[in-house]
């Protein structure tokens, strides 16, 4: 459930109450500030799609997924 990257950092994922997918697919709040970051960084196109990539590759690596209610039933 971990990946290193190209700089030898280790990448732990966690997506406390919200969905992967959601992550994966820019969509929801990661969406809607993925949008204001296109808009406040509109001379830096590359710098918002290298953020895009990386959610979507920490969206995609295995490991478990907590929501609010697993943690309190």
């Amino acid at each position: 459930c971990y990946e290193e990257n190209k700089t030898g950092r280790l990448v732990l994922p966690v997506f406390y109450d919200v969905d992967p997918s959601d992550v994966r697919r820019c969509r929801g709040s990661y969406g809607e500030a993925l949008d204001k970051h296109e808009e406040r960084f509109n001379h830096d196109e590359e710098r918002v799609n290298k953020w895009r990539v990386s959610l979507w590759k920490a969206a995609n690596l295995v490991g478990f997924h907590f929501g609010y209610s697993f943690i309190f039933n």
